[in-house]
């Protein structure tokens, strides 16, 4: 494929100034270069989000970030320009993650005004958002690597810029508490000393534990500085006329039981003057991140005019551009973007909206923004739902993404003593479970109806609910930690995380699973994720427990006690249950299995996450075979946490995960006005899960690992040209194009490895 210089049409772009409703181009127009981008930005630049009229409210915004700080972007038709700020550990007492502002800023003469030339563009290459309205060009980035949004302004003609947060109603009755100064406005958030903390420890009856963990919410303090040394205080609004302007926020998050401290600290932040310097800072982390990895895509078989072009829907809700290809890579990307954005705080990103919500509900059968409502609330809460939370970091290891991953472990490892006990104290010695909404506190959010319940006898009749002997979260977390630890080689993560995170998981199934008459595991009573609440040896554990013992057993260097427990403990693992259907052998979602409730398909799960089929196992007809036949079609209507697209890929099915993700990524909300962010329903919006599994099936129709091979372009259509650079295991990175049906060339880093990768026969 051949892409015309950047820089080339970066300034054609501007001296034509022919750009279509909507139309997404190589780069904003206001994008000032640091320095020259590496061949990922340029070629990411593409995928550039380009709106040519101002919004109605927050359901308008783009999103900006520096993976700790984010905000909704937004202007109004009246003149104003909003923020809606957040951080990733802004908790409440009760572990939701709050906004930590919502800032206003107003330009007068209005810029906005209908009629008026507007053009605002989510810059990916540079991590920022920027606006040309009439003489008034804006600039909104959060710096990646300080703790300050920058909203800059740069007006040909004197105008006037007034400043302010605005405020709404907290939920449980939380109030913000303000500080004005002469050239600075402060406003915060303390918890006190409230929190779920203890409560969560009593209910569980480990109250003891109490004294030795750190609470998490107890005295928890988050709020902003806002300034800008071109405005003066005037009736408690930062304002002033000019022609340039740089806004400040600075904001951060401490528990501290005084306030005071909190706001020494914050006033230390501000300090810093030196935003030129930031800028070229900010645009060198992005350009790496960019260039570390990336997927292009477009459909070869459209003429040239059609190709790599979207348009604003006149109907909100299903983008109708020809290039499906286009509208994959593009999401592809702008969710890497959303992920880079919101993974580098102190917490892992919450799949129903991340740090992205905003004040959308569902009133009279229908979702709508409601400010009543509050940026603060979203569909299903606090909780981390593995199902969901799982698929938005599956894609991080092909990506090379390792360092967003990391909240996401913490989080799961940091209450591994907290699990232990109440393993112990729930269900006797041993081991430690996870469920499917850890918080924390090391508490769940519980979908079970049997509590502090003891194992119940083999054949004892349990009552079935959603979450009651739903364990896979045991399993797929120290697995994609051992993937994790496949891709980057990080022994000291191998040793100090996934290692005691594997002793206690596999110890809870050793210890509070029986053996049937022929010494084999046997997981009764059991279930099939959500969907089958009665179930004896469910496929997703079966496999968990065979793929994960087989890595493990895999690793070099294993102690030797591990060595033997867990050889012996594979020895007592069964065969992954199939069945029989019109004469041919297909994947079974469990060995009995009956009171069918969600809508997942369990027994897909030994080909993902867990890999045992597909490919580059070279058994991939079973799961050709069990996809039509497959427990539910279609889930969710394509979207959300369903992963047909990745098991199609995995049975190297091309048309069939084609046609999957360009119906994926063409839905989204008729509310919100970005297409990335997905549709709300029945998660909530931003969908990153969604994005996640969508983003994880394109990466494995290009490249697929096992039995020591890596097999290229296993599941790629036919008609998508491509440009990709993915990660493989042990620090490999593979690049390739494809034009024309054709792999016109590929290469892989180290080069000792080349002999290890299978073409696919279709491209050579």
């Amino acid at each position: 494929m051949k892409y015309t210089s950047f820089i080339s049409l970066f300034l054609t772009a501007i001296v034509s100034r022919q750009v279509h409703l909507g139309v997404f181009i190589l780069a904003g127009a206001l994008a000032s270069l640091a320095h020259a981008e590496s061949n990922g930005a340029q070629l990411v630049s593409r995928y550039d989000v380009v709106w040519n009229s101002p919004s109605q409210n927050a359901a308008g915004s783009m999103p900006i970030g520096n993976g700790d700080l984010a905000a909704n972007v937004y202007a109004v038709s009246n003149g104003d320009l909003y923020l809606l700020l957040s951080k990733s550990d802004a908790f409440d007492w009760q572990g939701n993650i709050c906004k930590t502002g919502w800032l206003r800023v107003a330009l007068r003469p209005n810029p906005f005004a209908n009629g008026q030339p507007f053009r605002q563009t989510l810059d990916l290459v540079h991590g920022c958002v920027q606006i040309e309205a009439g003489d008034v060009q804006i600039k909104t980035w959060v710096d990646a690597n300080c703790p300050v949004y920058h909203v800059q302004i740069n007006a040909t003609n004197p105008i006037t810029v007034t400043a302010e947060p605005v405020f709404w109603h907290r939920p449980d009755g939380i109030l913000d508490v303000t500080v004005t100064n002469k050239d600075n406005l402060i406003w915060y958030h303390t918890n006190g000393d409230r929190s779920c903390f203890a409560s969560d420890l009593k209910y569980y009856d480990i109250s003891q534990l109490a004294a030795t963990h750190t609470d998490p919410f107890k005295f928890n303090t988050f709020g902003s500085l806002l300034e800008c040394s071109q405005l003066k205080m005037m009736d408690g609004k930062l304002s002033g006329a000019g022609r340039v302007f740089d806004l400040r926020v600075h904001s951060l998050t401490l528990r501290t039981p005084k306030p005071d401290t909190w706001l020494a600290e914050l006033k230390k932040l501000a300090h810093r003057d030196d935003a030129r310097t930031d800028w070229r800072r900010h645009c060198a982390w992005w350009d790496a991140f960019w260039n570390r990895s990336w997927i292009v895509a477009s459909d070869k078989t459209l003429p040239a005019a059609q190709r790599e072009v979207a348009t604003e829907p006149e109907k909100p809700g299903w983008r109708s551009e020809p290039d499906g290809g286009f509208v994959v890579a593009q999401s592809y990307n702008v969710q890497r973007y959303l992920m880079a954005c919101q993974s580098r705080g102190g917490c892992q990103v919450q799949f129903n909206g991340g740090i992205f919500n905003v004040p959308l509900h569902l009133k009279n059968a229908a979702w709508r923004l409601d400010q009543d409502f509050g940026p603060d609330e979203r569909l299903w809460g606090n909780r981390f739902t593995w199902q969901n939370q799982r698929l938005l970091y599956w894609p991080l290891l092909a990506s090379g993404d390792y360092d967003l991953m990391q909240p996401f472990f913490h989080y799961y490892s940091s209450v591994l003593d907290l699990r232990e006990a109440i393993t112990r104290a729930w269900f006797g010695p041993g081991g430690a479970y996870y469920r499917e909404n850890v918080q924390l506190t090391g508490a769940e959010i519980d979908d079970s109806k049997v509590t502090k319940n003891k194992p119940p006898k083999p054949d004892e009749k349990v009552p079935g609910w959603y979450h009651n002997y739903h364990f896979l979260s045991t399993l797929e977390l120290p697995w994609m930690m051992l993937e994790y630890v496949r891709f980057t080689g990080d022994q000291k993560f191998r040793d100090e995380v996934l290692l005691p995170m594997a002793r206690e998981s596999l110890l809870f199934y050793q210890l509070h699973f029986p053996r049937d008459a022929a010494g084999k595991l046997l997981l009764k009573p059991s279930q099939v994720i959500e969907t089958w609440w009665t179930a004896v040896n469910p496929a997703p554990d079966i496999a968990g427990l065979r793929a994960f013992l087989d890595g493990l057993l895999a690793l070099g260097d294993l102690p030797k006690a591990d060595r033997e427990n867990w050889t012996k403990f594979r020895a007592e693992i069964p065969a992954v249950p199939t069945r029989e259907v019109d004469g041919r052998r297909v994947l079974a979602p469990a060995e009995q299995y009956a009171d069918q409730h969600n809508d997942e398909n369990g027994e897909l799960y030994p080909v993902f996450p867990f890999n045992l089929y597909g490919v580059a196992r070279g058994n991939a007809q079973i799961v050709r075979d069990t996809m039509p036949v497959r427990t539910v079609k279609d889930a969710n209507g394509g979207r959300c946490w369903a992963q047909d697209e990745i098991d199609y890929a995995c049975a190297g099915m091309a048309d069939e995960a084609k046609a999957g993700l360009e119906h994926r990524f063409r839905t989204y909300s008729d509310v919100m006005r970005f297409p990335m962010f997905g549709r709300e329903f029945p998660d909530y919006v931003p969908d990153l899960d969604s994005n996640g599994s969508g983003s994880t099936a394109l990466q494995r129709m290009l490249v697929q690992e096992g039995r020591g091979k890596i097999y290229l372009l296993p599941a790629w259509p036919k008609t998508w040209d491509a440009d990709f650079k993915l990660h493989v295991s042990e620090g490999g990175i593979l690049e390739g194009r494809v034009q024309n049906g054709i792999l016109k060339s590929w290469h892989i880093q180290p080069a000792s490895r080349a002999g290890q990768v299978i073409v696919n026969p279709l491209y050579r």
